[in-house]
C-alpha cells in the first residue's frame, strides 16, 4: 500500500523511502519528513524529497527500521531534482 491511500493519520505509520530508508513517520514540512526508529523514540531522521507531496508514492510497509542506520545523505536525499 502506498502513503496515498492511506486513511488517517500519518503520524506513527511506516514507510520506505525510494532508496529504501524505512521509519515511523513522526512529522512534516514542506520539503521533507521526519522517521523515527520506534513510536516512542524522541530521535528523527530527516528524509528530504522536492515537494512534500513526492511522498504520496512511498510504501507503506512491515519490513525492519532502518533509519538510524541509513542516515548518510546519499540515503536521505529523495529529491528527483539533481
Amino acid at each position: 500500500m502506498k502513503v496515498k491511500d492511506h486513511k488517517g493519520n500519518l503520524g506513527g505509520i511506516k514507510v520506505k523511502t525510494p532508496k529504501g530508508v524505512i521509519g515511523y513517520w513522526k512529522s512534516q514540512w514542506q520539503k521533507g519528513v521526519w522517521l523515527n526508529q520506534s513510536t516512542i523514540d524522541s530521535r528523527q531522521y530527516p528524509q528530504f524529497v522536492d515537494d512534500l507531496k513526492d511522498c504520496l508514492d512511498w510504501e507503506i510497509t512491515e519490513e525492519k527500521v532502518n533509519c538510524h542506520i541509513r542516515n548518510d545523505y546519499k540515503s536521505i536525499d529523495n529529491t528527483l531534482k539533481k
